[in-house]
Parts: C-alpha cells; structure tokens; sequence
C-alpha cells in the first residue's frame, strides 16, 4: 500500500511539473500583449490574467512542498482594488450568464491585512456561487452587487445576488464539510473559505431567503494609520 500510494504521490508530482509549462507559455503571450492592450486602456486584463497564473503556480508549489512549513505571505490589500480586480475577472462571465454585476467602493478605501491570494480564492468561490444561484433568473434579471465598506475599524466586502436563494437548513449546514446541494459539488469550497478567513481574524456572516436571494459579508481587521 505505501508503494502505490509513493507511486501515486510521484505521479500528481508529475503532472504538476507539467502543468507548469502550459502556464509559463501563456503568461508569456501575456507579457507580450500588454503593450497592445495598454494602447486600448485595456492593460488590466492581462495584470489580472498573470496574477492568476502566478496564484494557480503557487498553489502547483504548494502541493509540491507540501511537507514543508507554509510561508507567511501576507500584505496590506486595498479593499477597493481588490473589489475592481473581481469585477474585471468575472465580467465576461456575467456578461456571457446575462447577469448584471455592480460594484460600490468603500470612499475612503479602507486596507486590511491579508494573503491576497487566499482572499481572492474566497471571493472567487463566493462570487461563482452566486452566478449559478441566478442562472434560474430569466435574463437580464440575474443581479449580483459587490460592495466594500468600512465601518467600526473593521473592513467588509459584501457579495449579494438575487438567485434562488437558500432554506435555514441548508444556511446552518453551508461551511460543514462535504455538505453541498449542488448535483456535482464536493462540499469543500465554502467550509475552505471560512477557515481562510478566520485564519486572517475574521469572519463570515451569511443572510438568505428562498426565492429573494442571497447575502455573504466578509469582515477583516482594518489597517489605522
């Protein structure tokens, strides 16, 4: 058994080194492609395109020194940046689902302390989540809104759609893992999330109602200068 498991083990190892190479080709077309789209105001693309490439490298190193002690990799993040940067990720997406996706900004753009990384795999999760609540919605009703605000030195970003919505019991059961309502779902994303944020001091808070919606509102420390 240890033998198949080692060959197993040796095997993803395998695989991971190969992916690397795929996503080093793209990032450099990316590179390249900036100028370009930087004559069009349309630079931001590829930044988010490379940061996410460079996300998916790390989690390929991460599973490749598993055995070794993780790093503190942990920043100020701009809430409002970090909100603008979602909405560019996901618009296409939005666009394609016939969903309508609006951003408020925090006026004072708040900054807390954080793994962007972590925080954008949260978000991402969050936000996916909510696109296939309001696939059901008949087009162009499907509504999904990120907010960021600050309030009582603490920082929040709010993830609110329209969709299904959910039952009190599927709310109370929402970050157990390997609970999911979803036909192909594995149950492991949102209870991840919840461990990621509570890693960085904060926390949670979800608000549903069937047929009316949905409401993730995720807080963290705010940085005072």
């Amino acid at each position: 058994m240890i033998s198949d498991y080692s060959a197993d083990a040796g095997q993803l190892a395998g695989i991971a080194h190969e992916i690397r190479n795929p996503l080093t080709t793209v990032k450099g077309f990316l590179q390249l492609l900036k100028p370009y789209l930087l004559e069009i105001g349309k630079e931001q693309y590829a930044e988010i395109a490379i940061e996410e490439i460079n996300r998916a490298n790390d989690i390929i190193y991460e599973f490749l020194n598993a055995s070794k002690p993780p790093q503190n990799k942990r920043t100020e993040i701009e809430v409002n940046r970090l909100v603008k940067e979602m909405k560019i990720f996901f618009e296409s997406e939005a666009h394609i689902r016939n969903i309508n996706l609006s951003v408020c900004l925090c006026p004072n753009n708040p900054i807390f302390y954080g793994d962007v990384k972590q925080i954008k795999q949260v978000l991402i999760n969050i936000i996916r989540n909510a696109m296939e609540a309001c696939e059901s919605i008949p087009a162009p009703e499907g509504k999904i809104d990120l907010k960021a605000k600050a309030l009582n030195q603490k920082v929040s970003i709010t993830i609110q759609d329209n969709g299904l919505g959910m039952s009190e019991k599927t709310i109370s059961k929402l970050f157990v893992p390997f609970y999911t309502t979803k036909e192909k779902g594995t149950g492991i994303g949102l209870s991840i999330c919840q461990k990621i944020i509570e890693e960085h001091d904060g926390k949670i808070n979800v608000h549903s109602k069937m047929s009316q919606g949905t409401v993730f509102e995720i807080e963290f420390p705010m940085i005072i200068n």
